[in-house]
C-alpha cells in the first residue's frame, strides 16, 4: 500500500511547528528561598561534637529567615577558624565580638541580641564579686580562641590566669567540679537571671556527673553580679563581600525589635 505523504506545506508546518518547541525551555520548578552560608563558633558536647544552637539563638535566626525569605546554612567551627573565614570573605558569620582589627575588615550589623557574662562556682567554693579585681590570683575556666571583650582580655594573665578549654561548656564545668579550676565564664542572653542561669547549669549537669564520683560532693552556683554585658551580638562580613546583606539584616532587625513586646 502506498504511503501516504502530506503536502509540502503540511510538512513545513510541522517542521517548524517541531523546531518551536525544542525552542521553549522546559518549565523550571519554583525557586526556593536563597540560602546563605552562615559561620558560627561551635560548642561542643563531650564527645567533641557541635551542639545545636540555643533556643533563643535559633529562635533570633528563624526570625530573621522570615523576615527576609532566606534559610541559613549553619557552618560551625572553632572561634579561630571561623573569625579566619569570615575575614578571608568565606561567609557571614554570627557572633563575633568588635574589636579594632575586625571593624577594619568587616562591616558589622545593628545589634542583634546581649549576651550577660556570668561567673560560675562551686555551690561550696563561692566568693564576694564586685570588680574584676576580685578575680585577683584566680584561675578562670575559658573557651580557647574567644574574645571576651575588652576588660576582660586586659585582666587575662595579669589580675587572673586562664584554662583555655575547648568549646564544651560540660567539659569546663567539670573541670570547675574537680576544683581544677575556681571558676568558669559562661554567656547567656541577656534576660536569663543569675538564678535562671544556675537551674539551668544544675540541670545540664546533674546527668553528667554521676560519671565524676565522689568528687562531685557540690553544685554550681551562679555570682549574683554579671562579669560584663556584652557589647552586643551581631551578624558581619568582609567589607568587600557585602553585597546588600547588611542593610537587609539591619532593615529585618529593626522590624523584629519594633514588634518585641516592652
Amino acid at each position: 500500500m502506498p504511503t501516504f505523504m502530506p503536502p509540502p506545506r503540511f510538512r513545513y508546518t510541522g517542521f517548524l511547528l517541531a523546531a518551536l518547541l525544542c525552542c521553549v525551555p522546559a518549565p523550571r520548578a519554583m525557586a526556593g528561598p536563597q540560602t546563605v552560608p552562615l559561620l558560627i563558633g561551635d560548642t561542643l558536647d563531650e564527645q567533641g561534637k557541635p551542639k545545636p544552637l540555643s533556643p533563643i539563638k535559633r529562635q533570633l535566626l528563624d526570625a530573621i529567615e522570615r523576615e527576609l525569605g532566606i534559610v541559613f546554612e549553619l557552618r560551625m567551627y572553632p572561634w579561630a577558624r571561623a573569625e579566619r573565614y569570615a575575614l578571608d570573605g568565606v561567609a557571614l558569620i554570627f557572633g563575633l565580638p568588635k574589636n579594632a582589627d575586625r571593624l577594619h575588615a568587616l562591616r558589622y550589623s545593628d545589634v542583634a541580641a546581649y549576651n550577660k557574662l556570668w561567673i560560675v562556682t562551686r555551690s561550696d567554693a563561692t566568693f564576694r564579686f564586685n570588680t574584676i579585681e576580685d578575680l585577683r590570683g584566680k584561675s578562670i575556666g575559658v573557651v580557647r580562641g574567644y574574645n571576651y571583650g575588652e576588660e576582660v582580655e586586659r585582666a587575662r594573665g595579669t589580675v587572673f590566669r586562664t584554662d583555655e578549654n575547648i568549646a564544651s561548656r560540660s567539659t569546663r564545668l567539670t573541670r570547675l567540679m574537680l576544683k581544677r579550676v575556681d571558676a568558669v565564664l559562661l554567656y547567656h542572653p541577656s534576660q536569663q537571671t543569675a538564678r535562671e542561669v544556675e537551674a539551668e547549669i544544675n540541670a545540664y549537669m546533674a546527668p553528667r556527673l554521676q560519671s565524676i564520683g565522689a568528687a562531685a560532693n557540690a553544685g554550681y552556683s551562679v555570682l549574683p553580679k554579671p562579669l560584663a554585658t556584652d557589647a552586643g551580638v551581631f551578624f558581619a562580613i568582609a567589607s568587600n563581600k557585602d553585597d546588600g546583606i547588611i542593610g537587609r539584616i539591619n532593615a529585618a532587625l529593626a522590624r523584629i525589635h519594633q514588634r518585641a513586646p516592652n
